[in-house]
């Protein structure tokens, strides 16, 4: 069976999934905060706050959601949180059998699994990104959208996610219960705020941090460049990891 035929089956165990839902809500919540945000402060304090600095309204508005709504310290948790869904029908009795009694490598398997989780992660990072658009629109900011921005915003946090992803499908292959892997992205945020604070250089290495270092804030002095090769290292390191524990686990 081909790589795409399996990620079309991933596909079609998500299609009465709860995972669309949240896929929607997520982003649904961040874009009403956001234009609460504006409707409050834009005028008497962001935009003059914006224009000081010399950043345009939309830079403005990605810092007010990576940074101080905080998106890019939950960004794993909710990856965490699809790695789950993903992952949920596999943790059931004999559904890794079902699964690997078809004519399928072990490795086109947990190569699907990691590319529905990105998949959906993207839409939520994509999701998150026109929610703002539609934010500024609604607020009425002076400026037109710039699109490189965006750009640069979503393909940076693309690639933070790629390490992300691997570190959750290798902890939902070993860890049974899928609650486990979120509590895990959980404690993992929680550590990011702590390095981001106190101990930037460890914060470096420390792959849960990369969605957040992706938006580029500049108020921590981190570069987007650690994210992007971080994404890279880090998904490919963990990628093979995981493939490696899944051919030593006992399935059949």
């Amino acid at each position: 069976m081909k790589l795409v035929q399996l990620i079309g089956t991933e596909l079609s165990k998500q299609k009465r999934s709860f995972l669309w839902l949240f896929l929607f809500i997520i982003p649904l919540g961040t874009t009403g905060a956001m234009l609460l945000d504006m409707v409050i402060r834009y005028d008497d304090y962001l935009f003059p706050n914006a224009q000081e600095n010399g950043i345009s309204s939309w830079e403005m508005l990605i810092n007010e959601n990576h940074g101080v709504l905080s998106w890019g310290l939950f960004l794993p948790v909710f990856v965490a949180v699809i790695s789950a869904f993903i992952h949920q029908n596999e943790s059931k009795v004999d559904n890794w059998k079902n699964l690997l009694s078809l004519p399928v490598t072990r490795g086109s398997v947990l190569l699907s699994k990691y590319l529905i989780i990105l998949v959906f992660g993207w839409l939520l990072v994509l999701f998150n990104a026109l929610g703002l658009i539609l934010v500024g629109k609604l607020t009425g900011f002076p400026e037109s959208v710039s699109f490189e921005l965006f750009g640069r915003y979503v393909l940076f946090q693309f690639i933070s996610l790629l390490a992300i992803a691997a570190i959750q499908n290798l902890l939902n292959v070993i860890m049974k219960n899928p609650i486990f892997p979120v509590v895990v992205a959980f404690v993992g945020m929680i550590v990011s705020g702590i390095l981001m604070y106190q101990h930037q250089q460890i914060g470096k290495f420390f792959p849960f941090l990369y969605p957040y270092i992706a938006g580029d804030l500049g108020k921590f002095g981190f570069n987007p460049d650690i994210a992007i090769s971080g994404g890279l290292i880090y998904g490919a390191i963990v990628f093979m990891v995981g493939l490696f524990v899944f051919n030593k686990k006992d399935i059949v």
